[in-house]
Order: structure tokens, then sequence, then C-alpha cells
């Protein structure tokens, strides 16, 4: 039914058209049918009163006369239904804004809803009758808040819009006589690296909430907002750490990379599920989720006595959608060309959530599909597809459902599953580039494969699952308590030529290889947080995994061969690295004492136990004759500590320093399948397989004021029992464990001056050597490990309301120091624009703006100077155009 605003804005209107109708348009008056804004057949009551406006209009000859005739009762009963707002008061408070608005009678509650950085509030019942005009608007009125606008809705109602600087903002909502009082806080600032927000709280460094001013260590939190504005570039979720993340390796683009942070592994949590593998390469555990399922990323940099095996680096955690109060859904669609709208560049991607509560349960499903098409370069010309994510799709979905259990209690199930997979080979690099003087990058050629016995399609599959307790209260602590359960399998397709050989990896006595791979982790977590004190505070706990990997091979016979090269039927299967297990266990307690309203101290100790067991196994790929190796378990124990501090020198200046140790075991993969010289036992042979500790120290700066935040680190870390690849003159790595250290300078700030205007970057640099001969003469690590100077920068403009446009910058130096290849400096620029548009925004990126052609530093190390059929050039121009929409 056509209420009464809405009614009332009709008759007036179909007055005004009555009026200005030509005496000779009776007769197409009478065939009209009046209709609502929805579209629908006007009311019995609406039809009515057009007819008596008719009979007025046939008697009346100026317009006061047709005004005069109107029935003025009707009118006044139709404003008299409605509560006047007839004052709007903003008062600035020390949370943020107090927005009072007086009525002639009380309002009823507000409905609220969040569009972008808008927080809308819709007020039922209530026509604007101020005194200035029938619209309120008012910019800037408090510090984080940019716009509050009161308006009458077309269909009844009046809105409030809120605006926030950066966030949309939070609101309270009360009510005295005659008036309703919204209570505004604004949200949390997200603007560039969020390192010293003394507002952010993380959960990651301490294993438990707190704000990151009291953090006393490097932290960098990436925020839902940030990662939607990078996936309009990328949804390689390496990539988007590679751009904002300082001490991170560089984009690579692509997934099958060696990238580290701070020049040594991360230990990679999804919601506190540990996703890194012994086997799986640091880099490739990115694409076990979508950027889409994404609530915010924290990244400690550096390694931790707090977490377990494999966070000598740091620790990623990937923090899952959060569910909403009320129902929320999202959709978001768009297509991109990889290649400046190139021919089969073209990819699609989409996207739908829903996230609500309803009495204690809440739930979040979160789904996102996506193509990929062929990679061109800025020359125009087809990269080789080697890297699995061209012609390949890619479908991630995330289910949570959880439930209050009373006050204090809560249970938690969460599922994410991702698939992968391409549709065929139908390029590879050509080898012949190798022996071509004249070549400058890796050429792609076509080839026509069949597959018998197997599937020729590359992919992987990741599933897992967590159940999560809480207890808010349990004898005056909080309790948490997680099991989870992981699985990855995946196929890395039919081989490709070597360049060293000029045979096909795994090949041996006519037989070659296609690559599988299988891991799987079960295990859990304990985590009690007791409050000693109200200025001391005690997290102790326990944790265990227990990590299951393999890569078996299968068989191809001499078929493949004879046929040229393209025919690959199944024989056999064979282990190209055997069944091992690492099974990891530690007890831990982390304590922090505020010893004065500026001076914070923390420090913790964890005892970690790691057991890896391999049985008695045959090596037969890579030799000349097979090779018997003898299995066993290795016991490796430490206790390791971290120690740290924080000061405030001014209310807007804390300076930090902490000492950390990290404890791991190497990754076992690569010795298992091609032994070194002399390995023979497992259990015996410790040179190879012994765990390293790693020592850290790092010293830091935060500033953080209204406009303007900083953060200043340098970091140096060292262990006597490194672990990294030495290459020979033809390129073959092996693996020596030697004295290693790494050290390096992060830098990065973000400034504010207006409210529409937004620019900053990241400086980060490093350098690390190790001392094979262990003779005191340290050489440097290669580009594999150490990355060259990075920095990014950006400018963020909102051009108009509603229209945002970003552009990026990064630029990676040459380096000239250490093994396989000297490499070059490259500049990247991007642009990013979002423009309001209906109920959802228009999104547009651009990467790569100005075409250039360039080669990633992943891609010049792995060509080694040697492999030009290696050496993969970037993405030229990639556009992407999309729309998202929040209902």
């Amino acid at each position: 039914m056509v209420n009464q605003v809405q009614r009332l804005a009709v008759l007036t209107g179909v007055a005004s058209l009555i009026i200005a109708l030509p005496a000779q348009a009776e007769t197409e008056t009478e065939k009209w049918e009046l209709r609502d804004t929805e579209g629908s057949s006007a009311p019995a009551s609406l039809h009515s009163d057009v007819s008596q406006m008719m009979d007025f209009e046939q008697a009346a000859t100026t317009v006061d006369e047709w005004i005069a005739q109107i029935d003025q009762q009707e009118l006044e009963s139709i404003a008299q239904a409605l509560i006047q707002i007839t004052g709007i008061r903003l008062n600035a408070t020390d949370a943020g804004l107090e927005v009072s608005l007086d009525a002639t009678g009380e309002l009823q509650p507000p409905q609220t809803s969040v569009v972008e950085n808008v927080l809308i509030a819709d007020i039922p019942n209530a026509v604007l009758a101020l005194p200035e005009g029938n619209a309120f608007e008012q910019f800037a009125p408090a510090e984080g808040i940019t716009l509050v606008s009161v308006t009458n809705l077309n269909d009844g109602g009046v809105r409030v819009a809120i605006t926030g600087a950066e966030a949309p903002p939070q609101a309270e909502i009360s009510a005295e006589a005659g008036t309703l009082i919204l209570g505004i806080e604004p949200g949390i600032a997200t603007a560039g690296d969020t390192d010293n927000n003394a507002i952010q709280v993380v959960v990651t460094a301490t294993r438990t909430e707190e704000e990151v001013q009291n953090v006393p260590r490097s932290v960098t939190v990436i925020t839902r907002e940030q990662i939607e504005e990078q996936s309009q570039l990328t949804t390689n979720l390496g990539d988007i750490l590679g751009q904002t993340v300082p001490g991170f390796s560089s984009p690579t683009f692509n997934i099958n990379t060696t990238q580290t942070l701070r020049g040594r592994n991360a230990q990679v949590l999804i919601d506190g599920v540990p996703v890194t593998s012994n086997f799986t390469a640091f880099s490739q555990v990115f694409r076990t989720i979508a950027p889409s399922a994404i609530e915010r990323i924290e990244v400690v940099r550096g390694p931790s006595a707090v977490f377990g095996e494999g966070a000598t680096g740091g620790v990623i955690n990937i923090i899952t959608r959060r569910p909403q109060e009320a129902l929320t859904q999202t959709f978001e669609t768009r297509v991109n060309s990889r290649g400046d709208f190139a021919d089969e560049s073209f990819g699609t991607y989409l996207e739908y959530g829903l996230s609500g509560t309803e009495g204690a349960f809440d739930v979040t499903i979160h789904g996102s599909w996506e193509t990929f098409g062929y990679v061109f370069d800025g020359a125009g010309d087809r990269v080789p597809n080697d890297r699995f994510i061209d012609n390949a799709s890619s479908i991630n979905v995330l289910g949570k459902l959880g439930v209050n259990i009373g006050e204090n209690q809560r249970l938690q199930l969460s599922v994410n599953h991702i698939d992968e997979s391409s549709n065929g080979i139908e390029f590879i690099s050509d080898p012949s580039v190798n022996d071509d003087p004249d070549a400058e990058k890796a050429r792609a050629i076509s080839i026509d494969l069949e597959c018998i016995g197997f599937d020729c399609a590359r992919e992987r599959r990741t599933t897992t699952l967590s159940l999560n307790y809480s207890n808010a209260n349990i004898f005056g602590s909080q309790l948490r308590l997680q099991g989870f359960y992981r699985r990855s399998t995946g196929v890395s397709g039919p081989p490709v030529e070597d360049p060293v050989s000029g045979d096909f990896p795994g090949s041996t006595r006519g037989l070659f290889t296609v690559s599988e791979f299988e891991t799987e982790s079960s295990g859990g977590q304990l985590e009690i947080e007791t409050p000693i004190s109200e200025t001391f505070n005690l997290l102790w706990g326990a944790d265990y995994n227990n990590n299951e990997n393999a890569q078996p091979n299968v068989f191809l016979e001499e078929e493949f061969t004879t046929s040229g090269d393209r025919v690959f039927r199944f024989v056999d299967v064979i282990d190209f690295v055997p069944l091992y297990t690492v099974e990891s266990w530690g007890l831990f307690a982390q304590a922090q004492w505020d010893v004065t309203p500026r001076w914070l101290l923390s420090g913790g100790v964890r005892y970690e136990n790691i057991s890896p067991s391999v049985d008695d196994y045959t090596v037969r790929l890579f030799v000349d004759e097979p090779i018997d190796i003898e299995g066993g378990r290795i016991n490796a124990d430490d206790v390791v500590f971290n120690f740290g501090t924080v000061y405030d020198l001014t209310n807007e200046i804390s300076v930090f320093a902490n000492f950390a140790q990290g404890f791991s075991v190497p990754q076992l993969g690569p010795i298992l399948r091609r032994p070194p010289d002399g390995f023979r036992s497992f259990e015996d042979d410790l040179d190879f397989t012994a765990p390293q500790q790693i020592n850290s120290y790092e010293l830091g700066f935060r500033g953080q004021w209204q406009s303007v935040q900083f953060s200043l680190a340098g970091f140096f870390n060292e262990s006597d029992l490194g672990s990294s690849f030495v290459f020979d003159d033809d390129g073959n790595a092996t693996i020596v464990r030697a004295p290693e250290r790494i050290y390096g300078v992060e830098a990065t700030v973000d400034w504010q001056p207006s409210d529409t205007w937004q620019l900053g970057g990241l400086i980060s640099w490093n350098e690390g050597e190790n001392d094979i001969d262990d003779d005191g003469d340290f050489d440097p690590l290669s580009i594999l490990v150490i990355q060259p100077l990075r920095i990014t920068a950006y400018v963020e403009n909102e051009t108009l309301p509603g229209w945002r446009n970003r552009f990026q910058m990064l630029y990676v130096d040459e380096r000239d120091r250490g093994p396989l290849v000297d490499t070059d400096s490259y500049f990247v620029l991007d642009f990013i624009s979002s423009i309001a548009l209906g109920p959802g925004s228009l999104q547009i990126g651009i990467q790569n703006l100005l075409d250039n052609e360039y080669f990633p530093v992943d891609a010049q190390a792995r060509a080694r100077g040697l492999f030009t059929d290696r050496l993969f050039a970037a993405p030229g121009r990639t556009i992407s155009i999309g729309y998202r929409v929040n209902f």
C-alpha cells in the first residue's frame, strides 16, 4: 500500500501535470493508469484523488483557483500522521560526534545499514520540517567524520547518512523526551600499512588480542578494505603481501615461486590453523584460500618463540570473514584481461557472501569462482604457461557456523575448500631459446598432448576443517580450544624438458614421470589467558601438529620419446619423495606487564619438540644407480625465549625492542628426493637434517599523529646451522648447512593531509650471508633468499564524493651480490578506481598501467643467467572491471 508521504507527493506531482496539459490531451489522460514508484498500480484512493483533481481542473482557470479547491482537510490529516523532525543538532564528543534529532513526538528506532564508508539510519513514520528547509547537510563535523546528511525518503521516512573518513562509523542509539540521539564513533582508519594505528587490535603477535601500539615487534595489519582494493589488480595473495608488507618478497605474478619474509620462511595460519607444511613451498600456501574469504591478515615479522615449528621468518595469520549482526549479503562480478585485451587473455570472477546472526546462532558463507586466461607481456607476446594459473579456474568456498552458549561460551565449526585446475597444457616454454644467442626471454610454443591412463590437467585441492571452543570466564581465566584437520593434493601435469640435460625431469632408464603431492595435517591448540592483576597478564598453553607428506610420481613409458614427446601413457607409480612424517608439539607461556602507563614489558618461553621420521626407501630418480637410504626418527627439541619492551617517549612516539628465537627443521623433501653426497641414513647423517635455532634482534620506532603515521625498524638474525641452496656452474642445486646471518631495515609512512587525500609508502632492504667453509669468511646469499631493495608508494584521492582514485608504484632495485645472477631493476605503476554507482560501486583496476616489459626478481633468479627458457616476463597491462554491492 502506498504510504501517506508517497500519496502526498503523487497528488502534488499529478496536479502539476494536469495543470500543464493542453486541452486537446483530455482524451489521452483518460487512458492513464497511475502507478507508484515500485511500478505497481496505485491504490483506488489515489485514483479517486486524481479524479477529484480532474474535476477541479475542469472548473479552474488559474493555478491559485485550482489549489484553493484542494481538500485541505485531507492534506492536513496526512501531515499530522507523521512525526515531524523540527531541529538537528551536532555536538562533538570525546568519542566522536552526537547527532540529536528534535521531533514533535516519539520517533521509532531507526534501521541501520552500511554501504562502503557510510552508516545509514532510516527512521520510519517521520518527515523533515526544518525551518531552513527539508534537508540538512554538514561537512566534516568531527574528526573521522566527513559528512552528515539528513533527507526525506521518497517512500516515506527520514534517512540519516554519516560518512566516515576511512571506514563506516559506529552508532549507539538512545532517546530522550522528544529527541532521538545517535552517539557516533568514527570507524577504524585503514590508511596504508597500519603498523602504527593505535586503535588496531591484533591477535597474532601474542596469541591474544593486543593493541598494535603495545606490541614490541614489527606488525602489519592488512584490512578487509585493503584486500578488496588490491584484489582489483590480482587475486594472488602472495603478490598482495608483496605490495603491502615490508620485509616480504616482491610480487612474482605466478604461484610456483620463491618468496620469503625477512629472508626466511614464515608460518602461515588460517584462523590459527597452521597451513604451512614441511613439504609445501612457503609461497604455495597462499593459494589455499581466496582473498574474498579473508577479513584481515596480520603479519608479525621476525622469528617467534610464541608459535611453533616453521616460524623462523615470522607469522602470517589469515583471519577469515566474520559473522555480521544483521543479515548481510555481498555480490561481486568482474572481467579482466591479462594482456591489454589480447585474444585469449580474458578471465572472469564471481563472488557471493552471506552472513548473519539469529538468536544464539550465526553463519558465514562465502564463495568465489575465477577463471584465468593466458598471459601476454608488455611486448604483446604470450608468456609460457608453466606457472599453472593460465587457462585455469579456481573455486573457493568458506563456511562457518557458530553458536553462543550462554554469555561466556562459544562453539564454531569452520570449513574452507579451494580447488584449482588447469584445462590442460597447450603451450610450453620453447627449450631451443637456450641455444639462441639473440633470445632475450622465454618463448611459448604450442603442443598437442595425449594422456592415456591419467589426466593431463594440473590441479590442486585443499580442505581445512576446524572446531573452536572458547569460554570467556572459567575460574577467572579465558580458555580457547581448537582442533583441526587439513588435506592437500595436487598434480603438476606432464613434464617439460630440463634445461641442463636436455632430458625431461625424472627421466631414468627410458622412463619419465609426472609429479603429484599429498600432505595431511591434524592437531590442536589449547590457550588459557589468566589475568594475574590489572597490570600483569599471563597466557599459557600447548599445541600439537602431525604432518604427513609424500610425492608419488606416475611413470610413463618409452612411447613418450617415440611419439615425439607428445603421448603420455601410464605405467606405474613410484615415490619421488617417500612418505615422511613431522610430528611437533610445544608448551608455552607468555607474560605481559604494564610497568607504568608508558612502559610495557613482555616475555615468554616455549619448549618445542619436533620429530621427523621416514621408513627405509630407495632413490631411483636423478641417479645413475638406485641408492638405498636407511630411515629412522629424529627427536629434536629445544627451549626458546622471547623478550620485548615498548616505551612511549611522548603521546605520539614510542620505541620498541625485542629479542626472539625460532626453532625448525629444514625442508626435508629436497633432501630425501635428491640426497646430497654422503647421505645414506636419515637418523645418523644429521649434518643435513639437524634442526636450526634462529636468534633475532630488533629495534624500532613508531609515530602516531592525527594525520601522519610512521614506523622504522632495523633487525639482525643469525643461525649456526642455516639451510640454503648452492648452485654449480650448470645451475644444479645442492643443499648446504652453514652459519647464516640476515639483517635489514624497514620503514613505512602514511599521511592524510585532508579528508580526501592519502599518500604514503614503504622501503624494505635486507642482506644476508653464510659461511659455507665455516672459516669466518661469509659470502652473500643468493637472490632466491635475499630480495633487492624494494620501494612502494601510493597516492589516493576522493576526487568526488563516492569516487576514489589510487595510483601506486613498485620499484625493485638491481642486486649484484651473491651467486646465480645480477638482477636488473624495474618499475611498475598501478591504478585503482572505485565509483559509487547505484546500490554498490564500480571497480576498475589496471596493473602495469604503462604496459612495461620487465622480468620479476623471481624469474631472473630462476633463469640464473643460463636458461633463457626460464626467464618469464611479467604480465603486460592487466585490466579488471567489476561491480560490487552489499545488501
